[in-house]
């Protein structure tokens, strides 16, 4: 009975791992695709006007850099407005942006919700009422986070984009601080596989991205529509992807739009900002999941970005659980035949079945997160010592998700709280300067 019930086992996770690779066979392509360089946009024909949206509650060690990023940018300065939103006058951050003749402070109205939904929704619905966004002819908007910091070709490898006609378009989110600890290499890991493995491809034959976080646009004609800015769930980064997928909006990716942010140090912060971005998927994916399904139905554009989306984390989830459930089960069965006394040789299988399952999986996002190294070893600047310790430590990294997921499966509240950010040294300010474009 034991042994037949190992066997079962045995036979049940193989036959899930088929089916997981099945769900996988697509993202395979993707990265293989992803390997490779993409075209350059067509130049664009004229130099638009945006706005540049920036939530800055309290960043005063940050938000100069990101505002001298913009002066140092190859895009006209009169052709752009920086927009930096704050919660008070005196907030220190008000004082730095007066340096910078294109940027205005914008002190937000209502603080009754602190999140950064609402601190764009109110920014918005000002430039709007007022008639400013009218007079100075924004064509489309911009949002950054204090702690970006944006290449000298950025704006204008992004014009190219929108004088292409593309609705929404993001550039390459890189990190700034690569070689902080293996916490923010490995958080700075996971966008690089957003980048390059997942929107290099959907971009080009679904027309639609998912936007993580920062550094992206949205037309102007797409604001005036919805009035401000109504993605108010805990990842209205997460909300707009969904949206703009809804709605046929024309996505792009531009791996040539480079820019930077910062990457959370402490494991401690970086799991309170990964569960508010797990809480955060849970609210969009159950708010726009059925009328997702309802609009493949209905209509054959941008069918293959939708059916995806609803997808998501599918494909990933089936081998995960599957794994989970084997390790668990065997573990179980082995100190059962272990306290019960059953033949040596089929506990300790029972132990080396849960074994090999364990470091089949480790190993696996150990190699997967040194290809991932070495596919973009010219942006990351990851010394080889830390390069190392990366590798090995992002199984650990990734499989935090399993509990902050169970956490906000089962958390009621889940708020936006702000991430301490540090200035940034001048050796990592001479690496984004000497960035390879």
């Amino acid at each position: 009975m034991y042994a037949t019930t190992l066997q079962i086992l045995d036979e049940i996770f193989f036959l899930l791992l088929s089916i997981s690779l099945i769900l996988l066979l697509y993202k395979v392509f993707y990265h293989l695709y992803g390997l490779f360089p993409t075209k350059h946009f067509p130049a664009a024909k004229t130099q638009h006007r945006f706005a540049i949206l920036v939530p800055a509650r309290e960043e005063s060690k940050v938000i100069g850099k990101l505002l001298q990023s913009f002066a140092d940018s190859d895009y006209p300065t009169d052709k752009f407005d920086v927009y930096v939103i704050v919660e008070r006058a005196d907030d220190p951050t008000v004082a730095i942006v007066k340096q910078f003749p294109f940027a205005t402070a914008f002190v937000r109205p209502n603080l009754n919700v602190k999140t950064k939904g609402a601190a764009l929704d109110q920014m918005l619905r000002h430039l709007l009422s007022t008639g400013l966004a009218a007079a100075k002819d924004y064509e489309a908007y911009f949002i950054f986070d204090a702690d970006n910091q944006i290449s000298p070709t950025y704006l204008t490898e992004m014009n190219n984009v929108f004088d292409a006609g593309y609705d929404i378009a993001l550039g390459y989110r890189n990190s700034l601080n690569w070689n902080d600890g293996w916490v923010a290499s490995c958080s700075a890991l996971t966008f690089s596989m957003i980048n390059t493995f997942q929107n290099k491809c959907r971009a080009r034959f679904a027309q639609n991205v998912l936007v993580s976080g920062t550094g992206f646009y949205i037309s102007a004609g797409v604001i005036n529509m919805l009035g401000g800015w109504p993605f108010q769930t805990l990842t209205e980064d997460a909300e707009i992807s969904y949206y703009a997928t809804l709605h046929n909006l024309r996505g792009a990716y531009n791996e040539y739009a480079e820019f930077w942010d910062e990457q959370p140090k402490s494991l401690r912060i970086s799991c309170t900002q990964r569960l508010r971005w797990v809480k955060g998927y849970f609210q969009v994916n159950k708010k726009y999941r059925k009328p997702l399904v309802k609009s493949i139905r209905s209509s054959r554009t941008q069918r293959l970005g939708k059916i995806e989306f609803i997808m998501n984390i599918i494909p990933v989830v089936v081998p995960l659980v599957s794994i989970i459930l084997y390790v668990i089960a065997t573990f179980t069965m082995g100190v059962v035949g272990l306290c019960t006394g059953v033949l040596s040789t089929l506990w300790i299988r029972a132990f080396m079945s849960c074994g090999v399952a364990l470091l089949g999986c480790y190993l696996f996002f150990v190699a997967y997160a040194a290809l991932m190294l070495v596919a973009e070893h010219r942006r990351n600047n990851l010394r080889l010592g830390k390069a190392i310790t990366t590798s090995l430590m992002f199984p650990f990294f990734m499989a935090l998700y399993v509990p902050i997921a169970i956490t906000a499966l089962f958390k009621r509240q889940v708020v936006w709280t702000q991430i301490e950010h540090y200035t940034t040294d001048e050796a990592v300010t001479k690496e984004v300067t000497n960035a390879p474009q």
